[in-house]
């Protein structure tokens, strides 16, 4: 499992399969792996290569700290990046899911496998609960509410930083919702169902639905549009919201396609970078001429080369990656509840022949 994150001057990949997260530098060209820097000890403990994990990476929003979580045991690990210095590691209860900060105030928020969001200050805050693995987190500009998915079909609005205080749930998806953002004072959702749905913020109806053709995997807002990966896919849809005759819609605007799989999206202001098996590319987003743009400056030729060769030192193990498993495990419901339907459907006389001649024996 790998992932992406991006500031103004960094750009940082992340593999929890292997173990590294590499800190590129866009001003300097230095490149630093992050785990060869978290001590000896953490150094002797043998890679987890068992249990099932998503890397997750995120920025401070003004770019000052950095926050990732390692292969080995159940830490967060939090970084200035002024001078890339460690600040220190923080033991988690379960594995992490998911990892943001707060818009304004520079919390991390992370949620785990257990269903549990913690926010880290002095001491980690258990501040909501789901019943099921979080999958996917994001908060509102004002601080005031926390929005949550999670692996049992749910989004849920909570107060911020009271979550136990909910606002409401949306219901509707069909399996796990794997991505959420905030886009245009709407909630839109991602599901392994195949659909996008977009929610209104204020009361949690739903306002429109979007099938694609696979499962969803991630879903990032980025200047008024949405990036959405998909499962097992070499496509990036670019989404926007669109008022027509007094509703909303979902508008599927541009689709961006790659040679290989892509693994994962991030964005910074209106830049847009895309993680894909062997490459890194990178886009300039245009929402109000709905223009995007790839990068392909003689200037980031060296940083796409130097970002590539350090992907394809990454190897992807598909016995522990949480999203591949999340999947699986969806297509083994369908083919049950398929199966079901299938015996179900058979002559109500011949099943209570067959209930008859039980008894009789």
């Amino acid at each position: 499992m790998t992932c992406i994150a991006v500031s103004r001057t960094t750009v940082v990949v992340s593999s929890i399969d292997v173990d590294k997260c590499f800190v590129y530098s866009l001003d300097s060209g230095n490149v630093k792996n992050l785990t060869e820097n978290l001590g000896e000890a953490y150094k002797n403990i043998p890679i987890n290569n068992h249990d099932l994990q998503k890397a997750c990476a995120a920025f401070s929003a003004d770019g000052t700290l950095f926050a990732y979580n390692p292969n080995k045991g159940k830490l967060l690990s939090i970084w200035n990046t002024t001078n890339w210095t460690l600040v220190e590691n923080k033991s988690l209860a379960k594995h992490a899911t998911n990892i943001v900060f707060t818009p304004k105030t520079n919390v991390i928020v992370v949620g785990d496998k257990k269903g549990d969001v913690y926010a880290f200050e002095e001491l980690p805050i258990r501040i909501l609960g789901h019943s099921s693995m979080i999958l996917d987190i994001c908060i509102s500009d004002n601080e005031k509410y926390i929005v949550t998915c999670d692996n049992d079909e749910k989004v849920r609005v909570s107060h911020y930083p009271n979550g136990k205080n909910i606002v409401y749930y949306m219901m509707g998806h069909e399996a796990y919702v794997s991505g959420i953002c905030l886009l245009n004072n709407f909630i839109l959702s991602g599901s392994g169902d195949c659909t996008l749905r977009l929610w209104d913020f204020n009361n949690g109806d739903l306002i429109d639905k979007l099938t694609l053709h696979t499962a969803v995997q991630n879903v990032i807002e980025i200047e008024n549009l949405a990036a959405i990966q998909l499962y097992n896919s070499k496509d990036v849809h670019i989404i926007k919201t669109e008022k027509k005759e007094n509703k909303w819609n979902i508008k599927n605007i541009k689709t961006l396609k790659f040679e290989n799989n892509v693994l994962n999206l991030a964005a910074h202001g209106n830049q847009l970078w895309i993680l894909t098996s062997n490459s890194v590319y990178k886009y300039t987003i245009d929402a109000c001429n709905e223009s995007i743009l790839r990068n392909e400056d003689v200037e980031m030729t060296h940083v796409f080369e130097t970002l590539s060769n350090l992907v394809k030192s990454f190897i992807y193990l598909e016995k522990t990656n949480l999203m591949t498993f999340l999947y699986n495990k969806m297509i083994d419901k369908q083919i049950r509840t398929e199966q079901y339907k299938n015996k179900s459907s058979s002559p109500v006389l011949h099943q209570i022949k067959k209930i008859r001649t039980g008894v009789y024996l």
